[in-house]
């Protein structure tokens, strides 16, 4: 390869062909023909990937977020080559990749909805920092470039990942979470860097969208051939990521967002460090409704700016390598500026709100033999803020104290482990420092604890087959959550009951198939209805409460089809969703919520060449329900989303170039998963071009 021709340059004519031949094909041939030959050559680069870091292994006692070894059957894991491969444009993208979860596109205050196995509420962890419930206008912004691994923990019966109530200083939404969702951010293995640029255009005459990142980080301390190592030895790193989707006011879907991470971290003789801190400023647009008949909804919603600001520590010291203590400690902040208006008007509503996060926890592994015991503290506080407080719908203050105690124990030369735990979370709420409570429960008041019980067992029937099995029991404590008022009866304590079993068989290579049967059972399950009722001069939803039963199953396999060929194929059937109240049960499945989804990952090799492809297919429901009302529509989901990618590596002299030729949704399915002021439908076809350089 001629290295006198910029690299800078080459980019930008690849972006420029790709995106033109998106949309003209004429236009394409023009620009390719206009551009000076250059000969790539095809190039295979070995594999060179480091030891998976300490920290991030399974049953390392230095892994914060340890899971009982009967519980890993419902954890999957993104690694950040699976990350590469996927080609996820933001965290939910690729959170929709993992096996039960339907992604949901609501548009409105609050944009995703995620659901694992028809129903439940994930909690999200950043390098230990527990999000508060604007999680999800946290994370469509944080670069996805950040990421080293990312872990979706089903079930959320492991119990010292994390609270079992959600975190936050809103008066609604607390239940009892059913899974975690955790980040893990890079660490540089060597000196590193990476400059990655990307430009993609949808069908139908969307603006382009363009994001950029920088990550550099170098190691010290550690032996390098010539020198041996040194007792002190670290890392340091940073990112800086931009992005920027501009829209028409016809779809009203912009996003943009500029942010940049720290990192450092050193280990000297048995204790470790790590540090990071996250800061970014982004804009959302909230989707234009499309109602039944075709025409575009007036309501107009955006938030400017979007801030976050995220602080995490977490430590760790092996006494010896069966005695290791952690600890944690993070503060998030956030604030958002609300604009409700409407298109036509050049006058909107304003609403400023901002919230601040901490905690920290302290946890001991202790292993005696074959004796694993876990045992921790944790504590949370959130306090919410607004220009009038008495009216800021997170203008409450609250901590939530939570301990949890375990044991794993492995007998039989480790064919049988059982493992047996507990948790107790307390919600404390102090109204009386921001306004006048209308109800005194508000009011520097502890609620009823939360409490969770726990068991597991993992088997290994023979060489080939293991069988699993999970049950959870939590009890809320109280009604939901310290301000929700009901339409009828007073409000209960939620309570769920949940059994999981699977049987994994490691057959053949390019047959590894795992099968789950899982049962779900929530009392007092809270909704919120379509009345409301004022306090100081704000508006609320009163509440109703139902009994829920999910039951299914889920098939997942993985496998080696050749030496170049690998894929995993995921399929959860729901054999029910019933809800009851008043006496009256209904069955959800086909209504509410889908009755099938289908995964599949497909990844090849062929010389230089990495190909990808991601296929999703989920069921239709036909019923969408609000604040705003029940709406019973044509059909919302019934989609196959097809995502596909082609990589290819060129090295420049000692560096190396990685261009990636992607598309999402290329079948260009427009589907709904969601109708509250009109449909949302998903823009379609979107091919694009990235660019990453490794330095």
């Amino acid at each position: 390869m001629d290295l006198q021709y910029p690299t800078t340059v080459l980019a930008s004519q690849l972006a420029t062909t790709l995106i033109l031949a998106a949309t003209s094909p004429a236009l394409a041939n023009d620009a390719a023909a206009t551009a000076p030959p250059r000969q790539l050559e095809a190039i295979v680069i070995e594999d060179n990937s480091e030891q998976q870091r300490e920290d991030l292994k399974a049953d390392s006692p230095t892994n914060l977020y340890r899971v009982e070894a009967s519980a890993r059957f419902g954890t999957e894991v993104f690694t950040k080559e699976d990350i590469r491969a996927l080609k996820p444009n933001n965290v939910f993208d690729l959170l929709e990749k993992a096996a039960g979860v339907n992604l949901i596109y609501q548009g409105r205050r609050s944009p995703y909805i995620v659901e694992e196995r028809g129903g439940g509420t994930f909690t999200y962890i950043i390098d230990g920092a527990v999000l508060p419930s604007s999680a999800n206008r946290i994370l469509y912004k944080f670069p996805v470039a950040a990421i080293e691994e990312m872990q979706v923990v089903r079930g959320a019966t492991a119990l010292t990942l994390g609270p079992s109530i959600p975190i936050g200083a809103s008066n609604s939404g607390s239940g009892l979470n059913t899974g975690f969702v955790i980040i893990r951010t890079k660490q540089p293995k060597k000196t590193e860097g990476v400059l990655t640029v990307s430009a993609e255009k949808a069908a139908g005459g969307h603006p382009i969208e363009s994001s950029e990142s920088l990550y550099v980080g170098t190691r010290f301390g550690e032996a390098d051939g010539e020198s041996p190592a040194r007792p002190l030895q670290g890392y340091i790193a940073g990112l800086l990521a931009n992005m920027d989707r501009p829209s028409q006011d016809s779809w009203f879907d912009g996003r943009s967002n500029t942010g940049g991470m720290a990192s450092a971290g050193f280990t000297y003789g048995k204790f470790n460090l790590n540090m990071m801190a996250y800061k970014d400023s982004g804009t959302m647009e909230m989707q234009r409704g499309v109602s039944t008949d075709g025409s575009l909804m007036a309501q107009k919603w955006w938030y400017d700016p979007l801030e976050t600001e995220l602080y995490t520590s977490d430590m760790a010291l092996q006494w010896t390598p069966n005695q290791t203590t952690l600890f944690n400690i993070f503060k998030v902040e956030y604030e958002q500026t609300e604009h409700d208006g409407t298109f036509g008007s050049s006058t909107a509503t304003l609403r400023e709100f901002s919230e601040e996060t901490s905690g920290f926890g302290l946890r001991h592994n202790a292993r005696f033999g074959n004796t694993l015991l876990q045992a921790g503290w944790q504590m949370f506080n959130s306090q919410g803020f607004g220009p009038n407080l008495s009216s800021a719908y997170n203008r409450y203050d609250t901590t939530i104290n939570g301990w949890s105690l375990s044991v794993e124990q492995k007998l039989f030369n480790e064919r049988l482990v059982l493992d047996a735990g507990y948790r107790q979370d307390q919600k404390h709420i102090d109204y009386s420092s921001k306004s006048a409570a209308s109800d005194g429960a508000n009011n520097n008041v502890d609620m009823a604890p939360a409490k969770i019980y726990a068991l597991g067992a993992r088997y290994q029937l023979n060489d080939m087959f293991t069988l699993n099995g999970r049950y959870y029991y939590g009890d809320q404590g109280t009604s939901d959550d310290f301000a929700l008022r009901s339409l009828g009866d007073d409000l209960e304590a939620e309570r769920q009951e949940r059994i999981e079993l699977a049987l994994e068989a490691n057959l053949v290579s390019w047959f590894r198939p795992t099968l789950t049967y899982f049962d779900i059972d929530t009392e007092n399950a809270k909704t919120a209805s379509t009345s409301t009722y004022e306090v100081d001069g704000e508006t609320y939803y009163y509440y109703t409460q139902s009994d829920e039963r999910r039951r299914g199953l889920e098939l997942m396999i993985k496998g080696q089809l050749f030496e170049n060929t690998s894929y995993s194929f995921s399929w959860t059937r729901m054999l029910d969703a019933e809800t009851t109240s008043n006496g009256i049960t209904s069955d959800a499945i086909g209504l509410s919520t889908p009755e099938n989804m289908f995964g599949l990952t497909l990844s090849h090799t062929w010389q230089p060449y990495r190909f990808n492809l991601s296929i999703k297919q989920v069921d239709q429901w036909t019923q969408t329900s609000s604040p705003k009302g029940t709406y019973n529509v044509d059909g919302i989901g019934d989609y196959t989303r097809i995502d596909a990618n082609i990589q290819r590596d060129f090295l420049l002299g000692d560096t190396l170039l990685t261009a990636t030729l992607f598309g999402r949704n290329l079948g260009d399915e427009h589907y709904s998963t969601r109708y509250v002021t009109g449909y949302y439908p998903d823009r379609g076809r979107t091919v694009g071009l990235e660019l990453a350089w490794a330095f």
